[in-house]
């Protein structure tokens, strides 16, 4: 029993010790090197219909800068002071919870609009502003 033992846990040590060599990322000597990838580079050339050069400038080098971006001018940022003391009451306070909700003004969204126009005379016959089926026969609009 005792010689069993000393096998298994010998066994054990060495399953072990192999499976912490296997969780090492250095442990092997095989370095990748980038470099060593050859890339397969295919030059293009593309047939646009027609001579470029006989719309470009002589001189024109199309990795030369023409335009100075310092030359641009940008519009500064503007401060704009607004009197407080004016404008707002002198109980004012940014911080401080409304206590009246009467005094919050809302629109109401059940009040009438009255528009200056006749809106039957511009929308269809059958127009239903509540319905979500939504059919429009465009022939009738011209």
């Amino acid at each position: 029993m005792k010689k069993l033992k000393t096998i298994v846990s010998s066994l054990l040590i060495v399953v072990t010790i192999n499976g912490l060599n296997a969780q090492n990322p250095n442990g092997g000597d095989d370095k990748f090197d980038i470099n060593s990838i050859v890339y397969i580079e295919e030059e293009l050339d593309y047939d646009l219909g027609f001579n470029t050069s006989d719309y470009l400038p002589e001189d024109f080098d199309p990795y030369n800068h023409y335009m100075d971006l310092n030359a641009i001018s940008f519009v500064e940022d503007i401060y704009v002071y607004i009197d407080s003391e004016k404008t707002l009451p002198r109980d004012f306070d940014v911080y401080a919870n409304p206590t009246d909700f009467r005094n919050v003004s809302y629109i109401d969204p059940m009040d009438d609009m009255q528009l200056e126009f006749e809106t039957a005379e511009y929308l269809p016959a059958d127009f239903n502003p509540y319905s979500r089926n939504l059919s429009i026969n465009y022939n009738s609009l011209y």
